[in-house]
């Protein structure tokens, strides 16, 4: 199951405050990513941030959640996509900083999102250091939203032994909700909560939550894509 979190953090990208706060242009990055079915509106945003002048911490930063972005967008190969990853994650190893809360997780989220390609033993490995990361993070800022969204996602995905599950991730997801501010931010926090909620068959709390995420963003493709797998029976953490 916790494999399945690739899926997840693909499309759970982030924003906060800490050391440096996101741009503008790549906070409405993120808007336009959730809020359309189309694709020629992100490109250009995408090309303006790689085009940007930022610090060296802030470019990695957006460099490492485009990656995710550009994946998702653009399926590859398993092989590829690990490359890809994997690549990557050599590429923050050693940490650029571990200051900055919105650079460490998306390091983490880059990490959870290779598990999805990895053996059952970089699955432990990796699951284990993006909880550590996005645990640091949050010792950094008790109040960071990409860390709590990070880590409500994966405690949802881990094992009850290993102290997850939907009741573990539930106080965390609801931490991140009051955390988020931006549009977006709302749109997925209320959106992964509807389906923690579907899993734990709470049809009333799950409509609530879906019914808000729809009220942000109703003809994304991720909403589209995650309404049309509840309708069959399924949800995001099944």
């Amino acid at each position: 199951m916790i494999r399945n979190i690739f899926i997840v953090l693909l499309l759970s990208f982030i924003f906060t405050i800490s050391a440096f706060s996101y741009s503008k242009d790549f906070n409405e990055l993120y808007n336009i990513y959730y809020m359309s079915n189309t694709n020629e509106d992100l490109y250009k945003a995408i090309e303006k941030i790689k085009n940007g002048n930022y610090g060296k911490t802030e470019k990695q930063t957006y460099e490492n959640l485009i990656l995710l972005m550009e994946i998702y967008m653009n399926p590859k190969s398993k092989r590829e996509s690990y490359k890809l990853l994997n690549d990557n994650i050599k590429k923050n190893t050693p940490l650029l900083t571990q200051k900055d809360s919105d650079y460490m997780a998306s390091v983490a989220d880059v990490m959870s999102s290779a598990i999805n390609y990895s053996s059952f033993n970089e699955v432990v490995k990796l699951s284990g250091k993006a909880g550590e990361i996005y645990d640091n993070a949050l010792k950094i800022n008790a109040n960071h939203f990409p860390s709590l969204l990070g880590k409500a996602i994966l405690t949802a995905y881990s094992p009850d032994f290993v102290g997850g599950g939907i009741d573990k991730s539930l106080p965390i997801f609801k931490k991140a909700e009051n955390n988020a501010k931006e549009k977006w931010e709302k749109h997925l926090v209320y959106l992964w909560t509807s389906q923690a909620y579907f899993k734990n068959n709470d049809k009333v709390n799950y409509e609530k939550y879906m019914n808000m995420a729809k009220d942000i963003f109703p003809d994304g493709a991720f909403i589209d894509n995650v309404s049309n797998m509840n309708s069959k029976g399924k949800g995001m953490f099944n």
